[in-house]
């Protein structure tokens, strides 16, 4: 590995390296030794033309290394600066999940383009990879994956695996497939080791345990392929064909992508197509004030609900409406919190989600009541004032058991819309329990002070 300095040379010699004057030679040389992901961060923080121009120094092979380390979007400029054989070279040896991936990013004009370079049968599957929803278990598999057929004996599945074995993603679990590809099971790698070279592969196959179909919802695979602890998954169509593999790579790469989108979500942001700084400035401010504004609008219904109480909120309840509306978004959150990681997780399901919400109602109850009583405490030994401080903890108990209710219940009802529960997270719940919770406290407050003048 080399040392971060040979770039920096690299970096303040660039013009010596494209022109290959000895210094230049001596720094390309140490260059080369570095791993293609590092050199293709290098290349990606130069102009395109000097990126280009480093580029084609490369041997043809350490340039398809480089090209597969490159985010999509620097793959699409640079192979529009590369010549017509470079290009073909680059398109013709990547793997068909590299190649789905890359061609998503292309306008349909470059599409076109690019296709005629590819082999009939290899375009044929491209184009049907990519009419697969990306969240889908199809959109997530690799296609690249050798599959055995039943009848074939150890001996011939062993000679197979050294013959193809360079150009196909080797698992230790490897399918069995009938003569139309139909699914039939597994084998172990060591099976191979282990069994007579005349055993034919039926003999002694293995029944999966979990089939994802082409349009199952990635996310529900992930979450079951945890949960039965396999690190790989067939993929088939309806007929039971199949089509490829969600491997364990890919499912730590689904649970990064989910949980990113999550967090988006939780903070009331769409979810990135692309990397932060390759989303345009614009697209991004109106995504985020967009939604800031709606949430600005809701909060105008509290300042319908303070002018509306205003003689009441004078003086001294005035001094506790950040604290219970604080607390009552922080009691929702929390909730519903936990409600997100447990359907994430598979957890909490349809099965179990009815004692999940007698739970946390019963959880609610004795937080109100613990706070209640905290709050009374407090707002007494700093007032003296008996009735305003029963009217201040009475509001914050029923306002906590409102903000535990709705955190708990709302991602339900979201999934059971097929609306994705971290939207009911974060920025939006917060302002709908500050208004509920601001409602309450002038509602109670009134109430009490009537039922004692």
């Amino acid at each position: 590995m080399i040392t971060p300095k040979v770039f920096e040379h690299v970096l303040e010699h660039l013009h010596e390296v494209i022109n290959q004057t000895p210094v230049g030679v001596d720094l390309l040389k140490q260059l080369i030794k570095a791993h293609p992901a590092d050199i293709a961060d290098f290349i990606s923080n130069l102009d395109m033309i000097d990126a280009h121009s480093l580029f084609t120094l490369f041997s043809q092979d350490l340039r398809l290394n480089i090209f597969q380390e490159l985010i999509h979007f620097k793959k699409v400029r640079l192979l529009t600066y590369l010549s017509p054989e470079d290009r073909n070279y680059i398109i013709s040896h990547l793997s068909i999940d590299d190649l789905t991936d890359f061609f998503d990013e292309l306008s349909d004009d470059e599409l076109k383009e690019y296709l005629p370079i590819l082999h009939k049968k290899d375009r044929e599957r491209v184009l049907s990879l990519l009419k697969l929803n990306p969240e889908s278990a199809g959109g997530s598999m690799h296609t690249n994956v050798l599959s055995l057929m039943q009848d074939f004996t150890v001996q011939k599945s062993i000679h197979i695996l050294q013959r193809l074995q360079p150009t196909y993603e080797l698992h230790r679990c490897i399918y069995v497939t009938s003569q139309q590809n139909e699914l039939v099971g597994y084998i172990n790698l060591e099976d191979l080791v282990l069994k007579s070279p005349n055993t034919r592969l039926k003999s002694i196959v293995r029944d999966v345990i979990l089939i994802a179909y082409v349009n199952d919802d990635r996310e529900t695979i992930a979450q079951k392929m945890v949960r039965y602890g396999v690190n790989s998954v067939p993929v088939v169509d309806e007929e039971q064909v199949f089509l490829g593999v969600i491997s364990g790579e890919a499912l730590v790469e689904i649970i990064e992508e989910e949980a990113s989108e999550d967090i988006y979500r939780m903070s009331a942001v769409s979810p990135l197509e692309h990397t932060y700084f390759e989303t345009p400035f614009l697209k991004l401010l109106f995504q985020r004030s967009s939604i800031l504004i709606v949430l600005l609008i809701m909060q105008t219904f509290s300042s319908i609900i303070i002018e509306h109480y205003q003689i009441l909120l004078c003086g001294f309840l005035t001094y506790f409406i950040s604290m219970l509306t604080s607390t009552g978004g922080n009691a929702s959150s929390q909730t519903s919190a936990l409600v997100i990681q447990g359907l994430a997780t598979g957890e909490i399901n349809p099965g179990n989600s009815g004692h999940f919400i007698r739970r946390e109602f019963s959880m609610a109850l004795i937080i109100a009541l613990l706070l209640g009583l905290f709050s009374f405490v407090r707002t007494y030994l700093t007032h003296h004032n008996a009735v305003g401080s029963f009217a201040v903890s009475s509001s914050l108990a029923v306002i906590v058991l409102v903000s535990i209710t709705l955190g708990s219940t709302m991602p339900l009802l979201l999934k059971r819309l097929n609306i994705d529960p971290a939207h009911s997270a974060g920025p939006l719940l917060t302002t709908i329990i500050d208004v509920i919770g601001l409602l309450v406290y002038c509602l109670m407050s009134s109430a009490i002070f009537k039922l004692f003048s």
